[in-house]
């Protein structure tokens, strides 16, 4: 099935819409918290949450942050190297919609959106996608870290 979509960046109006239609797989606890951090990626100006949506729906989201704070247990390499570097702190496409592009989409947008502010690279953390921004948009493994329980991988891409 062909799925179209715009990249719109949120306001206040899609905070209702995106919390009941990405939510499904959360608890009421972790669905207050989603809402929660939606909001302050509206309201707060070093931020921004963008949008995959097809007419009122939400198919999924990206959230970024001029400076993230770092996670713990990184190396005083590792954090002169991200020091500066705009962050993913959320990409998201509802079960349904993917593998059609949308978090290509997304993370394209996210990595411009750094771009635009003069931003020298970009970084995240993923727990399952590692190979995918290795092998499509060519970021390296900066760290593995644990946080509660889970591994996590520390990726980056430097712009030139």
């Amino acid at each position: 099935m062909n799925v179209t979509w715009e990249l719109e960046l949120a306001t206040e109006i899609h905070v209702q819409p995106t919390v009941e239609q990405l939510t499904d797989h959360m608890s009421e606890q972790q669905r207050q918290a989603f809402r929660d951090k939606i909001q302050r990626y509206i309201q707060k100006p070093d931020r921004d949450l963008i949008l995959a949506v097809r007419g009122p729906e939400v198919l999924g989201l990206v959230c970024v942050i001029d400076q993230a704070e770092l996670p713990p247990g990184l190396s005083v390499e590792n954090m002169g190297y991200l020091k500066n570097f705009a962050s993913g702190t959320q990409l998201l496409v509802h079960p349904s919609f993917r593998g059609r592009g949308i978090g290509s989409s997304l993370h394209i947008h996210a990595e411009s959106w750094a771009r635009k502010r003069g931003l020298p690279g970009y970084w995240f953390i993923t727990h399952r996608m590692a190979h995918w921004y290795e092998r499509d948009f060519g970021y390296v493994t900066i760290a593995s870290i644990e946080v509660e329980g889970v591994k996590k991988i520390v990726m980056a891409k430097k712009f030139d």
